[in-house]
This record gives C-alpha cells, sequence and structure tokens, in this order.
C-alpha cells in the first residue's frame, strides 16, 4: 500500500474512534438534560408550578447573562415559573456553548457547562449593579471596582455599575450586613438588571438550587429600600 493509502487510513482510523468515543458521550449529554427535565416537571407539577422548555427571551429581560456565561451566545434548555412568598420568579438553566470554529471537535464539544439563573421582578426600575465574589471571573474581569463605603462588604464583593451614587445609595446596612452574612449570596452573581433582579451559580438547575435561589432573591427584593430610590 502507498503511503498515502497508509495514511488515509490512519485518518478514518483515528475518526472511527473518536466517533465511538463521542457518540456515547453525547448519549450521555442528552440522557442527564433528559433525567434534568424529567425530575424539574415532576417537581413543578407538585408545587403548582409551571415547567417547560419555551424560549422567554431571557437576554432580552437580563442583558447581563451573555457576559456573566462568558459567551455571546448562550443555550436556554429549560426554565421553571413559580411564586415564592407573593413573588413571581423564574428559573432558568442555560448553557454555554463550545467555540463555534471548533464545535465538532472532540475536546470542546463536551465542555458545556450549566449555570442556574433565577429573575424576580425589581419594584422600581433603575441603572444596572453587579455584585460577584472578590475573585477573578468572567464577571469581575476588566470591570471597575466600586467601593460603597462597607469595609466588610467591599473585602466579600465586587461591584460593577456605571452609576456610583445608585451603588452607594442601595448598599448600605443593613442590606450590605445581611449580603455578606448570606452564604447563598456569597457564591451567587448578583444582579440589578433595568427592570429584573437576577442571580446566576453555576451548575445544572435542581428543584432546590432553584428554590434556594428564589428565596435569596425574594429575601433581596423585599430587604431593598425601594421607597428611599424613588424619593
Amino acid at each position: 500500500m502507498s503511503p498515502g493509502g497508509i495514511a488515509l487510513l490512519l485518518v478514518l482510523a483515528a475518526f472511527l474512534v473518536a466517533l465511538a468515543i463521542l457518540i456515547p458521550i453525547r448519549v450521555r449529554k442528552r440522557q442527564k438534560l433528559e433525567g434534568t427535565a424529567a425530575v424539574m416537571a415532576d417537581f413543578a407539577a407538585r408545587n403548582g408550578m409551571r415547567f417547560g422548555r419555551s424560549e422567554p427571551n431571557l437576554p432580552a429581560r437580563a442583558p447581563s447573562i451573555n457576559d456573566i456565561v462568558g459567551d455571546p451566545l448562550i443555550y436556554l434548555d429549560f426554565h421553571l415559573d413559580g411564586t415564592l412568598r407573593d413573588v413571581p420568579f423564574q428559573a432558568f438553566q442555560v448553557r454555554r456553548p463550545p467555540p463555534r470554529q471548533h464545535a465538532i471537535t472532540f475536546e470542546v464539544s463536551t465542555r458545556t457547562p450549566e449555570y442556574t439563573v433565577v429573575l424576580v421582578p425589581r419594584p422600581v426600575a433603575g441603572p444596572p449593579l453587579r455584585l460577584a465574589p472578590q475573585r477573578l471571573s468572567w464577571a469581575t474581569v476588566l470591570r471597575r471596582d466600586t467601593e460603597v463605603g462597607d469595609p466588610r462588604f467591599d473585602e466579600v464583593f465586587h461591584v460593577s455599575t456605571d452609576t456610583p451614587d445608585f451603588a452607594r445609595l442601595v448598599l448600605r446596612p443593613p442590606l450590605t450586613s445581611w449580603l455578606v452574612s448570606d452564604p447563598r449570596a456569597t457564591a451567587a452573581i448578583i444582579v440589578f438588571e433595568p427592570a429584573e433582579l437576577m442571580a446566576v451559580v453555576p451548575g445544572p438547575l435542581t428543584p432546590d438550587g432553584a428554590m434556594s435561589l428564589a428565596d435569596l432573591m425574594t429575601d433581596l427584593r423585599h430587604r431593598v429600600p425601594w421607597q428611599s430610590l424613588t424619593s
């Protein structure tokens, strides 16, 4: 056999080996997604909530979601609609896609990490504001950290905003003391979107995770002194 023929056989063999590995991985990923959907659908049915796969235009409602997830394109797997303490919420599972230029390669096609996102309505519309843990991440890189004057809070949270005066008006005790003391808050990225309050954490959507974040954001909604922001 000619050298060219041998090279072609080697390429074909490598392709078949990669395909044999990739197909089971994709099957497992699909099964994992279907399993999560089944668990969430059952949870929603038992608790009078709605669960689905429709597209609720998340990027338009939460413009910072793409930057936080780290890609201009996100996949939205499904969402849960519910109400907690008279506050409506939506919980989503989103994923970052593989780089488009390598979308068919084995090495990166399996790297699509999930994130859990929760939205609750913001009672008073206003400027965007982002809180993130004080560590280098997509949420903080190349973004100025605005200190609000509470030393413990400034040590724990990175605050991103184009309106520092608004940040300092909102982020003051007792709200800052509560945020620092709540481990759910210190583990999440919290965003005041123009019309929504949003929390984002890495990991797939689960009943416990969804309700924990919904509870956190409902607490935040009740604790922010909204009336003072309109005076």
